[in-house]
């Protein structure tokens, strides 16, 4: 399905099952290119909100160029309740 019609329910369970399934975790642009989009404010704001539910852990990272980013878990309480 083209991104372009994509819901946005499935856009963000897709999110979630990408981060669930990785070993590692991933960066924004790690995410956003397996959903096959551009990194946008829209996108960023759907990972930032999977934070605030609980759902997604987001730590700060400081790569090997010295760049510093974000990186994204699945919170390993995600689903207990």
């Amino acid at each position: 399905m083209s991104q372009d019609h994509r819901p946005l329910s499935e856009t963000r369970q897709l999110m979630i099952d990408i981060v669930a399934r990785s070993a590692q975790p991933l960066t924004r642009t790690e995410i956003v290119n397996r959903l096959n989009r551009k990194k946008t404010p829209h996108l960023i704001d759907m990972m930032d909100k999977l934070v605030d539910e609980g759902i997604f852990r987001k730590d700060v990272h400081t790569f090997h160029n010295g760049v510093t980013g974000y990186r994204y878990s699945i919170d390993r309480t995600y689903g207990l309740e």
